[in-house]
């Protein structure tokens, strides 16, 4: 006589009978885990503050007294050189001032004076980054960017093996002290040692917050989170271009962003795990805990009970976590992984070469930072409002499509010929919004594609694309000396190439989450 199955229960219907598929307890942890994206956003970009345009000279010698810096600077000053790394011999120039320059011999200066008017204390006045030195702020980001990548995949893997909590407040831990350290440091490669261990942390931070906040919630509510989610970035460069305005000085900013930072450790009493993954993972009893907490707090004690006398009669099985490399080992699977990948790739070119390049368009460097984090938030909102009625992929083509046409812009439109160049400021800032929009929509796109099993891991191995390409970004931005406006002709081609690497990719729109690697393998391009 044939057994009668034991039904199979979905995961996302569990959850949702029991807590709905949006209340009190997913605003808070939603809520939460947005918040995070503000240390994320000070740490991949305090650079600007640490190491910004600084105007510098050689040091005056007690031989030239009589001069004021003024009259020193033009004497000593090679009118060729692009920065003051080398004088005319001051042995040789105290004799005659007036002397035919090219006459004397050119010696290297040994030590700086720099310009404190707008910023009292950075890294490069205190470590002297200037001339054969002045490729270390850029080698320091770099380090940085390779930080967060391999963070994201580490703290990935582990979240999908041990669970959300746990390594996200190791994480936030590892984050505060590490900046608490860095604001201290006496040498440049120590500073830069303890900043790429500061990096693990906020790749891993990005990649488990944003993976809870697809996980908490369910129905229509899947769409508008996780892209409301990654608002906070650009008013954390907002806040921190705040700081930085009234700090002046890089050490007191990485203190004081240290220090907001400690508060995150107050998680470790609201966070908790996440209960879809502790059903994929087969520890029932305590997604059962998790759930009815969240009830309670919800008021959905009832439907709750329903799902848990509903639970004996479920075979839920537990899963195996996967990594990155398991993703290309199936057909559809290592399509849509590769496709994913490169379309980050040059979302990452795009957001950081642009963000350069509106970096040059004012010369108040606090009102241009903050107002790029204040215009990416429309670009976000909008999205929300696109990506509920029209899906994941044609959202994405009307942003690629909108930044596309404001490159154009940008570059059609001659330089200095109107008032403030505002032509160009107006396409650069409804550019940098389509680029607001994009990024939290590729976010959302790459964690319905990929399984709750390997989501942090397949997110994580797709978002480093994104990392490799800001480090590019700047040799992306320096094509302008080859050829003017060559950057935007590039950006252009990668905008315009992102949608047609779309077309591959499945819409996810209306479908429940994959849970394991099987599921995501047989979700295919709709028919």
């Amino acid at each position: 006589m044939e057994l009668p199955k034991i039904p199979k229960c979905d995961i996302d219907d569990l959850t949702t009978k029991a807590i709905g598929e949006f209340g009190r307890w997913q605003f808070k942890v939603s809520f939460l885990m947005s918040i995070m994206k503000l240390p994320i956003a000070w740490y991949q970009l305090n650079i600007i503050f640490m190491a910004p345009p600084q105007e510098f000279w050689c040091v005056k010698p007690e031989s030239f007294s009589k001069y004021s810096d003024e009259e020193w600077r033009k004497m000593s000053v090679p009118l060729v050189e692009e920065q003051p790394c080398f004088i005319f011999d001051p042995d040789m120039l105290i004799f005659n001032p007036n002397i035919n320059k090219a006459l004397l011999p050119l010696v290297p200066c040994t030590k700086f004076v720099y310009d404190t008017s707008v910023f009292k204390h950075t890294i490069t006045s205190e470590w002297d980054l200037v001339c054969s030195k002045r490729w270390l702020p850029f080698i320091s980001q770099c380090v940085l960017m390779w930080g967060v990548l391999i963070g994201g995949i580490m703290f990935g893997v582990i979240a999908d093996q041990y669970g959300r909590r746990i390594p996200l407040m190791a994480a936030i831990a590892i984050q505060s002290i590490t900046s608490f350290i860095a604001s201290a440091m006496p040498h440049f490669w120590w500073w830069m040692a303890v900043r790429f261990i500061l990096a693990l942390a906020s790749g891993g931070i990005g990649i488990i917050s944003f993976v809870i906040c697809v996980e908490v919630v369910s129905g229509k509510w899947r769409t508008t989170i996780p892209i409301l989610y990654q608002l906070p970035f650009g008013l954390g460069s907002a806040v921190m271009a705040l700081l930085a305005y009234w700090l002046r000085d890089w050490r007191k900013l990485e203190f004081a962003l240290a220090s907001i930072s400690s508060l995150f450790l107050l998680y470790w009493f609201w966070i908790p795990e996440s209960p879809r993954w502790l059903l994929a993972t087969g520890q029932t009893q305590k997604a059962i805990e998790v759930l009815r907490i969240a009830a309670k707090q919800n008021k959905t004690e009832q439907n709750f009970q329903a799902m848990q006398n509903l639970l004996p009669k479920c075979n839920i099985v537990k899963l195996k976590g996967c990594g990155f490399i398991a993703f290309f080992k199936s057909k559809n699977m290592r399509t849509k992984t590769l496709l994913l990948s490169i379309n980050w790739f040059f979302t990452g070119i795009a957001f950081f070469a642009f963000a350069q390049y509106l970096g040059t368009i004012a010369e108040n460097i606090f009102l241009t930072v903050a107002l790029s984090g204040i215009i990416s938030l429309p670009g976000g909102l909008l999205c929300v409002c696109i990506i509920a009625n029209n899906g994941r992929k044609r959202t994405l083509w009307v942003f690629k499509l909108a930044t596309a046409i404001c490159f154009i812009g940008i570059k059609m439109v001659p330089r200095y010929h109107f008032a403030n160049d505002w032509p160009r400021l107006f396409f650069a800032g409804v550019g940098f919004a389509g680029l607001g929009g994009t990024v939290p929509a590729l976010y959302l796109y790459s964690g319905e594609l990929f399984p709750t099993v390997g989501r942090n891991a397949g997110v994580a191995g797709v978002t480093i694309f994104a990392k490799i390409a800001a480090m590019v970004a700047p040799a992306v931005v320096g094509l302008n000396v080859l050829v003017p406006d060559l950057p935007l002709i590039v950006l252009t081609i990668t905008s315009l190439s992102q949608m047609l690497l779309i077309i591959p990719l499945p819409e996810t729109k209306g479908y429940p989450l994959p849970d394991t690697l099987e599921q995501a393998e047989q979700f295919r391009r709709e028919k």
